[in-house]
């Protein structure tokens, strides 16, 4: 019987994992294959709302007022730690953002790091809903699949309400618990900023 495909799904670090740089994350794994793996760490450190980045960033023309709800009201988070000034849009999907250059991610949902929907969202006219994303996780061919192996993370299904509607602060609790069915505390008596 073949296993389930690691991608598009989700990967929670394991507790601990011991990586500053992936503690207690959730990455949104978009591709995974012989040539390597790339996601997101979706609960990554938050950076300054959307339109405040885009505007800090020059991409926002004089005469442009950005909406100052939605998506452009959230803030722009770190996605890891290759890249870092790269740019990387997680949208739901509209046929008239369709390009060659998407990952898609579920029938809802599909990602870029294609600069033109970045100039669309700074132009306010951008998905309905999306995240922006500054740097990715990326792994060698063969790496992610030995890091499991390892233990080191614990593949999950790509849950949308998880991923776009929970807050960062319970993301990677809401996850384990859908995935290991208990809380992750439940093996413990220690809990969260407990000494």
């Amino acid at each position: 019987m073949a296993s389930e495909p690691l991608a598009p799904g989700l990967l929670l670090a394991a507790p601990p994992l011991g990586d500053p740089n992936f503690n207690r994350s959730v990455v949104l794994l978009a591709t995974h294959g012989d040539g390597g793996s790339l996601g997101w760490v979706v609960n990554g450190a938050e950076l300054v709302t959307v339109g405040q980045l885009l505007r800090d960033a020059g991409l926002v023309a004089e005469s442009v007022t950005l909406p100052t709800d939605g998506s452009y009201s959230l803030s722009a988070r770190v996605g890891g730690p290759v890249s870092p000034r790269s740019a990387w849009v997680l949208y739901r999907r509209a046929p008239r953002f369709e390009h060659q250059g998407e990952i898609v991610l579920s029938g809802r949902w599909a990602a870029t790091g294609d600069r033109s929907l970045v100039e669309a969202i700074a132009r306010g006219d951008g998905p309905e809903a999306f995240r922006l994303i500054l740097g990715y996780a990326g792994w060698a061919p063969g790496q992610l699949d030995e890091e499991i192996r390892l233990g080191a993370w614990m593949p999950a299904a790509l849950d949308e309400e998880i991923v776009f509607q929970t807050e960062l602060s319970e993301m990677w609790t809401r996850a384990y618990e859908s995935l290991v069915g208990v809380s992750p505390f439940a093996f413990t008596s220690l809990k969260p900023g407990s000494a």
